[in-house]
């Protein structure tokens, strides 16, 4: 991998980020013919009854206008209004998501205080809703499609209602919300890093014990500088979302970053597998590839590292950013805010160092076929996530239609999948349009692996029998 690639790959990140502006659509409040008012952004709906801030809007408040944003959707539908346009039907169904349920905070705060996994199921029903209206199914079939939509998130809403004490009339819970909010901030931290921390971790023990530990210095320095990248880039997409009340460009960010993550992850998990063979490793050493071929390798760890650190660092700054603004409606909120930030760092700290004093010890062959398989489990996992990302939260599949949308929905046998962490944390969801590029690049992984091993197998045994016959 060159420079040149790994500049042009960066150049490719930057231009994204700055075109994510033409994303951004100006939402306003308007009037059914019923005469309710109902808006088509969250924070139009904050300009006009609460422009001071003195209102507590709750999660009800929030679940309230989003089905009348939905019911105003089924009404142009219904009526026959045309699908595009500021008066058509499709907007208030696809604003009711970039422009609400994420903007608004309802997305983070389910996913620090009831589970990611809701988060994961709530999304799919927006998807499902979303693909009902785009496919011009009937009207029971949408208004069935929004009726399960809404029911979940009132159910989320009754929750946080009820955990925040907006339901007794109240401004914010005591010490045991802040526990919770504690809690919910250390497993973000936790949950966002662990993926970045796993594949740092693997590549500095990897370097370490390769004798090559002066490599170390690229990894650290992508870490470090996408740390200062992530602080920037959260600062870009809230400006953006600041002026369109759209959510979106996070979401496409996050999804172009995973995708070129995969690239680069596929293409260090395979030149590690290559070296599994202990001997091929000492050969590799000895040849002292050191000029532009091991700075190149070196380069795409350091790419690497801040690929994965980028693609977590401003989602973790936006997600706490989130939590601040409710901080000050708690007792001890902004302890609790910033204890778990602490908290949350010192313990992916401590598996970094556990990666880095365990690997070191592990014996050469198992370590490099144990850190190229974790490399092309994150590949898959990147590439799930940056799919979903790109063609689900970024609104991808909406915006091509077709065959593309109609991947986009839940696979009714695998529903299940959309309850679990576990699945989520590597990037598996019950969709064809994330599950049909993870099993192409696992069916490639496993070939690349076998061809690779039996390539290295074989080299092994004409070595062997060249010194025998010496």
């Amino acid at each position: 991998m060159s420079k040149n690639f790994i500049q042009k790959v960066f150049s490719f990140i930057f231009i994204v980020m700055v075109m994510l502006g033409l994303f951004g659509t100006n939402a306003m409040a308007e009037e059914s013919e019923d005469g309710d008012v109902y808006y088509l952004s969250y924070k139009k709906y904050v300009a006009a009854e609460n422009p001071d801030g003195s209102k507590t809007i709750t999660y009800n408040d929030i679940t309230d206008q989003i089905s009348n944003l939905l019911e105003e959707g089924l009404r142009r539908y219904e009526s026959g209004a045309p699908k595009d346009g500021d008066d058509g039907y499709y907007k208030p169904f696809t604003n009711s998501y970039g422009f609400w349920y994420e903007t608004s905070g309802f997305e983070k705060t389910v996913m620090g205080y009831i589970s990611g996994a809701r988060v994961n199921e709530v999304e799919l029903q927006f998807s499902n809703m979303k693909k009902a209206v785009n496919n011009g199914e009937s009207v029971e079939k949408v208004r069935a499609e929004v009726d399960t939509l809404v029911s979940m998130l009132r159910e989320d809403a009754d929750i946080l209602d009820d955990l925040f004490g907006y339901s007794n009339g109240g401004n914010g819970g005591g010490s045991g919300l802040a526990w919770t909010t504690f809690g919910a901030v250390f497993g973000i931290i936790l949950r966002e890093g662990l993926e970045a921390i796993l594949i740092v971790g693997a590549m500095v023990a990897y370097l370490i014990k390769t004798n090559n530990k002066k490599g170390t210095k690229y990894v650290y320095a992508g870490a470090v500088i996408a740390l200062f990248a992530s602080v920037i880039l959260a600062i870009i997409l809230y400006k953006i979302t600041s002026g369109t009340s759209n959510s979106i460009p996070q979401e496409i960010v996050e999804g172009v970053t995973a995708l070129v993550a995969t690239v680069v992850l596929v293409y260090v998990s395979n030149w590690m597998i290559s070296k599994a063979e202990s001997e091929a490793w000492t050969q590799y050493i000895n040849e002292k590839v050191e000029t532009s071929a091991d700075s190149g390798k070196m380069l795409a760890l350091g790419f690497t590292s801040f690929l994965a650190v980028f693609r977590e660092g401003a989602e973790v700054i936006l997600f706490c950013q989130q939590y601040f603004s409710r901080a000050g409606s708690m007792d001890h909120g902004f302890i609790a805010v910033f204890g778990g930030i602490v908290v949350g760092l010192l313990a992916v700290l401590v598996i970094f160092i556990l990666i880095r004093v365990f690997g070191v010890k592990i014996p050469l062959k198992p370590f490099f076929m144990a850190t190229s398989i974790l490399m092309a489990v994150m590949s898959i996992a990147f590439i799930g996530a940056g799919m979903w990302e790109l063609f689900l939260d970024g609104g991808l599949a909406e915006r091509t239609g077709g065959f593309v949308l109609s991947l986009s929905g839940t696979i009714p046998a695998l529903s299940w999948m959309s309850g679990s962490d576990t699945l989520a944390f590597f990037g598996i969801y019950p969709t064809w349009i994330t599950l049909i590029p993870q099993i192409i690049l696992l069916i490639i992984t496993i070939i690349t692996f076998v061809l690779t091993i039996k390539g290295n197998k074989s080299k092994k045994d004409k070595e062997e029998s060249e010194e025998a016959t010496a």
